[in-house]
């Protein structure tokens, strides 16, 4: 029989640059299978620090990505005990953003919520689960989570665009697929959605991220 215990759990975040009173934009990123946030915050290195703060969490589990076990990476969740994986996102998500946002004033700055592969479910339920009115959605080589409807999105600004990106060389996630997560985003988010399509892989392209975040 399946029991649960709840204790005491200590998980990392990382940021980039600081706010200040120059501060413009707030990009909250969510890295993808595998990754760490440590390096993937620094994909977005190329922002201007003094009107860039960025904040990346992490995915509460951890494996080994060869047999040496020398690189690791991170993952946020799998099908297993799911519900459970679900809560535990959502609390650690409450630890690491409520601090943060708690003196922040929405009208004074952009909020941009960017997720990359299995990051891309992740950022959708934490904009879902948190209601912050954000001012673009990048979802970029990933698939929108199955059991988000237009409720949980009602919320959002008409203004809000949410954005979808692909790689034509992606193996994991090809230009059907976006088509098709494209009808879905018009259903729970109207008219303000868009897509990219570069000549990429499965990766994070810094200069089409480059050329995207320059038009924010």
């Amino acid at each position: 029989m399946q029991r649960h215990v709840s204790f005491s759990f200590s998980a990392p975040y990382y940021t980039l640059n600081n706010v200040t009173p120059a501060t413009k934009y707030i990009w909250v990123v969510c890295h993808g299978y595998a990754q760490l946030a440590e390096f993937f915050v620094q994909k977005f290195d190329f922002l201007d620090p003094s009107k860039h703060f960025v904040i990346a969490p992490q995915g509460l589990s951890r494996l080994y990505l060869d047999q040496t076990y020398g690189r690791v990476g991170a993952s946020w969740m799998t099908k297993e005990d799911r519900e459970t994986e679900l809560a535990n996102q959502r609390a650690y998500f409450d630890a690491v953003f409520d601090p943060i946002f708690e003196d922040i004033d929405f009208d004074h700055y952009k909020l941009i919520l960017f997720g990359f592969s299995q990051g891309v479910s992740a950022v959708a339920r934490l904009a879902a689960h948190k209601k912050w009115p954000f001012h673009k959605m990048v979802l970029w080589a990933g698939g929108f989570p199955k059991e988000l409807t237009p409720a949980d999105f009602e919320f959002a600004s008409p203004k809000a665009e949410v954005i979808g990106c692909i790689g034509r060389q992606d193996i994991y996630y090809s230009e059907q697929l976006l088509a098709q997560e494209k009808v879905r985003l018009k259903e729970l988010f109207g008219k303000n959605t868009r897509s990219l399509v570069f000549e990429g892989k499965h990766e994070v392209n810094r200069e089409e991220l480059m050329r995207l975040a320059s038009k924010f």
